[in-house]
């Protein structure tokens, strides 16, 4: 391809404004839906996080186990989530690790109010003290945190994002070594993370701050669970020594777990012992922050790819019957200069050469539609995202992609006209276009046109077939109603409100909700439906041994107020609901769902039965006083 071939080219295409329009429009949405997938690719399931040196980071367990475990957890003996004290115990029995450091599984929302102003929820991560530093991050102001932050006795401090800094706290610079309340509490802000740090996994809602194992119990008070040992919530992510041998480095520390559980009771009672031979770690890199976003939404994203490509081999295929159709206009310019001494090469090479600058205009143009694409898809995948890690601007990496497609696109299109064209007979061209020409040229048109059909039926069946799984999703039946409700999330303790006078604000609360007009019932609950969030425990029925490792046992639970199953319409099939005399003082009842009855207490009456939960933290049972309808 030489300068002439392209002044040939601009020529060729500025003589056809009317093609070279719908060319471009047609290559810029086809070459632009690929790099909208591809930023959002690269920017979700490619990147590594902004971390020094991400290729030595590594984690102990392999997948999103989340948020706190008791027991064998993970399946096949596979270990993804730790306690406290055993992360302590794995690091002290692996060497290779040059710092190994532990972040919370999940996170927390927690009400943040500096001084007389508002109270602000704001998002929050537990990290060990070494957190920075394994990472290898300083601060953007003050400083980080470190290992004496991290001890029992330390004051409590935080770090805050820099993101949050910006907007939660209009970036006042006097933040730094000023005290902010979390949970009602005093913390010292110590420092600020720098510009695109957002922790240790992808995620759409990243921390706003991060506060010092330590300071769990600070926080939570009696139900703080850092010193309990059998209570896994933690993710161990560390830097490894160069040469390090991972696979001798995973069977050690699978040994020390092993080791670890044979001496804990959670694991060896009940037949338990039996089964911890099984249990294993897997360290896998971790320079990719853990996989939270990246397995939500890898299987998506290449579903898109793969069908934004059957969009631009249909593009590819328009634009070379359009180049055909174009030949067979300009067959006798270019058998005159064939006549004259033009060789086939070329012709060829300047047909071609026309076919990627037309190519690489559409993907200039792509490149808008690429920006816009991306931000559209993450507004609509994220709605309520805040500070989402995922940049939508075109990086170097999405350039140099949105070159290559336009590069192999302008080819992929251009070959077939470009060798049609070269094949003209010269004399035939300029007696005029015969039946023999005319079949000769028809039939890769033809061709194409079969071609395109075959894509644009498949990617029609897709779109149908997504759209009929959107509006079963959109329609579904949870088993709850839905209309006109709302839900209201408030925190009494961010609020400082005591365990002693939670009740008494529980029902002000429903008393003012219920006497609003229009109002017809008011329910409160721990965690509201739909929301993903629950508790889950070990039933264990009334006469019956103690589970063993191989039990399901496990059910969720919600704690909800009297009306709660009113106010989201859900039926009581047996028994009965709560009621105003289901005090703390009165015996436990518990209302559970049919899946539940016929789970434990198959082919009876559920109803006044007994059961209990975990009785290490429980010696009282409860008592099954209505069932109600499942929650689908």
């Amino acid at each position: 391809m030489t300068l002439q071939d392209i002044r040939y080219a601009l020529r060729q295409l500025r003589k056809s404004p009317g093609f070279t329009l719908t060319a471009v429009i047609t290559l810029a949405l086809g070459i632009g839906a690929n790099t909208a997938i591809f930023t959002l690719v690269h920017g979700i399931l490619l990147r590594s996080l902004p971390v020094a040196d991400p290729s030595q980071l590594y984690r102990i367990g392999d997948t999103d186990d989340c948020c706190v475990n008791g027991g064998f957890v993970g399946q096949n003996g596979d270990f993804d989530i730790f306690s406290y004290d055993l992360y302590l115990h794995l690091k002290n029995a692996a060497p290779e690790f040059e710092q190994l450091a532990a972040v919370q599984a999940g996170q927390n929302t927690f009400s943040v109010r500096r001084g007389e102003a508002l109270s602000k929820s704001l998002r929050s991560e537990y990290v060990s003290g070494n957190f920075f530093s394994t990472l290898g991050i300083g601060p953007y102001a003050g400083r980080v945190l470190g290992e004496s932050d991290d001890a029992p006795a330390a004051a409590p401090v935080t770090v805050l994002s820099y993101s949050a800094w910006q907007h939660e706290f209009a970036a006042d610079p006097a933040i730094v070594g000023a005290t902010i309340s979390i949970q009602a509490r005093p913390f010292t802000v110590i420092g600020i993370a720098p510009p695109g740090f957002f922790g240790d996994r992808v995620t759409d809602r990243p921390p706003d701050f991060w506060m010092p194992l330590s300071s769990e119990p600070y926080v939570n008070g009696d139900s703080a669970i850092l010193h309990h040992a059998d209570s896994n919530w933690l993710y161990p992510i560390g830097r490894v020594r160069p040469g390090t041998n991972i696979a001798a480095l995973q069977t050690r520390l699978s040994a020390a777990l092993r080791q670890w559980l044979s001496t804990r009771p959670m694991y060896t009672d009940n037949g338990g012992s039996a089964v911890i031979p099984k249990q294993h770690v897997v360290i896998v890199p971790g320079g990719g922050g853990i996989q939270n976003l990246q397995q939500e939404a890898g299987q998506g994203l290449k579903m898109l790819m793969i069908l934004s490509t059957v969009v631009l081999l249909i593009a590819c295929a328009n634009i070379a019957n359009l180049l055909l159709a174009r030949g067979t206009a300009r067959r006798a310019d270019i058998a005159v200069r064939m006549a004259l001494g033009a060789g086939r090469r070329i012709v060829i090479r300047q047909i071609i050469t026309e076919s990627v600058l037309l190519s690489c205009i559409g993907g200039l143009a792509g490149l808008a539609v690429a920006y816009g694409g991306s931000r559209t898809i993450l507004a609509l995948a994220f709605p309520d995202a805040r500070n989402l890690p995922v940049d939508a601007s075109p990086s170097l990496a999405v350039l140099g992609f949105a070159f290559l497609a336009s590069l192999v696109t302008g080819v992929l299109f251009g070959i077939a006209p470009a060798w049609m064209a070269s094949h003209a007979q010269p004399a035939e061209a300029l007696r005029g276009v015969n039946r023999s020409t005319r079949d000769r040229s028809s039939l890769p048109q033809k061709a194409l046109v079969v071609f395109q059909a075959a894509l644009s039926l498949v990617l029609l069946a897709g779109a149908i077939l997504m759209t009929k799984s959107l509006g079963k999703l959109e329609h579904q039946d949870f088993g709850i109603a839905t209309t006109n409700r709302y839900v209201l999330h408030f925190d009494p303790a961010g609020a400082g409100y005591t365990i002693d006078r939670v009740p008494a604000l529980y029902r002000e609360i429903e008393d003012r909700f219920s006497a609003l007009p229009g109002v017809s019932s008011v329910g409160m609950a721990l965690y509201s439906p739909l929301e993903g969030d629950n508790w889950g425990e070990c039933v264990i029925q009334q006469g019956y041994p103690a589970p063993g490792p191989d039990s399901k046992c496990g059910s969720t639970w919600d704690r909800v107020s009297t009306h709660f199953l009113d106010a989201i319409g859900v039926p009581i099939v047996r028994g009965r609901g709560f009621t105003e005399q289901d005090t703390q003082t009165a015996p436990q009842v518990v209302l559970v769902n049919e899946t539940f009855a016929k789970k434990f207490f198959p082919n009876q009456d559920a109803v006044g039965k007994h059961f209990g939960i975990d009785e290490t933290k429980y010696s009282g049972s409860f008592e099954i006083a209505g069932v109600f309808s499942t929650l689908k």
